[in-house]
């Protein structure tokens, strides 16, 4: 095989990023195996509230290659640049909306493929923080923390016009630890995806990517969670809230208590000594950084976030 295998990168987060600094130092790539011509992301001023984002122009420019930012999630208004480009593959790491079913076509369709699933030799990949077919869908860290998994996975796959359904082509597993919170997954899924970049090179440098199909009958879909989804009430147990709280850490909206209209972000929670009777709905500013906030089966000190 003497042509290089072609990639467009997709990202618009700090995953996608660390992603594909491992794929800039991969051997696939120092060794001139692949070269990335084109890379594409959002405008600084739609993305910089969103939960980690992180623009793709200081990598581009850095590796000298062509950087495109678009409004446009599907990226159908791309496809003639995307086509132009032809790209064995398309990479689209921490990019929230789906796909056009015929951009996913063009790398099959430039090179004479038969369109249909993608046998290894061209195709769409994606990353998502969870071992599918758990957790399809949003949110997954906060997630994973507050459901109270123990291990979980980032997931390399091939991208099917529906969300996080198509054939798998490798999994790193991670254990979720007592503490963990949503801040020290993130940290951990972030560097995953810098280790899943540079192994995942080889096989596109080879034009060679095995996969398995996804098993639908144990599939799992998390839905979007947004910030008033953090609120704490008095009917959570303990255990709960604590787990509401380490789940919304890091780079998410916190979750909150309401006092007298005003919502107060809290970081940290722990059970009172002596805490009364369950169910008790006491809720007081205690100091400037705690709370007193009764709960189902006592009653919970939270540390606010200031």
């Amino acid at each position: 095989m003497t042509e290089r295998t072609r990639l467009a990168l997709v990202t618009t987060h700090v995953f996608g990023i660390r992603a594909y600094e491992g794929i800039f130092s991969s051997d696939a790539y120092l060794d001139g195996l692949v070269e990335v011509p084109l890379m594409i992301g959002i405008p600084p001023e739609r993305g910089s509230a969103a939960v980690g984002y992180a623009s793709v122009a200081d990598l581009a420019r850095e590796q000298g290659a062509e950087c495109v930012l678009t409004e446009d999630g599907s990226l159908s208004s791309l496809r003639g640049l995307l086509t132009d480009c032809r790209p064995h593959y398309l990479l689209v790491v921490g990019w929230s909306r789906l796909i056009h079913p015929d951009v996913l076509a063009v790398p099959r369709t430039v090179h004479g493929a038969d369109p249909g699933p993608a046998d290894g030799r061209y195709g769409c990949i994606g990353m998502h923080p969870t071992k599918l077919p758990t957790g399809r869908g949003q949110a997954p860290i906060p997630w994973t923390i507050i459901k109270g998994l123990r291990s979980t996975a980032l997931s390399v796959f091939f991208l099917e016009p529906e969300a996080d359904t198509g054939p798998i082509i490798a999994q790193y597993d991670l254990p979720v630890r007592q503490r963990e919170s949503a801040a020290s997954l993130f940290y951990r899924m972030a560097s995953t995806h810098f280790e899943a970049g540079t192994e995942l090179a080889g096989h596109l440098a080879r034009r060679s990517v095995p996969s398995r199909v996804q098993i639908a009958e144990r599939a799992t879909r998390w839905p979007k969670r947004r910030p008033a989804d953090g609120r704490i009430a008095h009917t959570m147990r303990f255990s709960e809230i604590e787990g509401l709280v380490r789940g919304l850490l890091g780079p998410y909206p916190r979750a909150f208590a309401s006092i007298g209209g005003t919502d107060y972000p809290v970081e940290g929670a722990w059970l009172a000594d002596n805490s009364g009777d369950a169910g008790s709905t006491t809720l007081e500013l205690v100091t400037a950084d705690t709370i007193r906030f009764g709960c189902a089966d006592g009653v919970a000190i939270l540390k606010r976030h200031r």
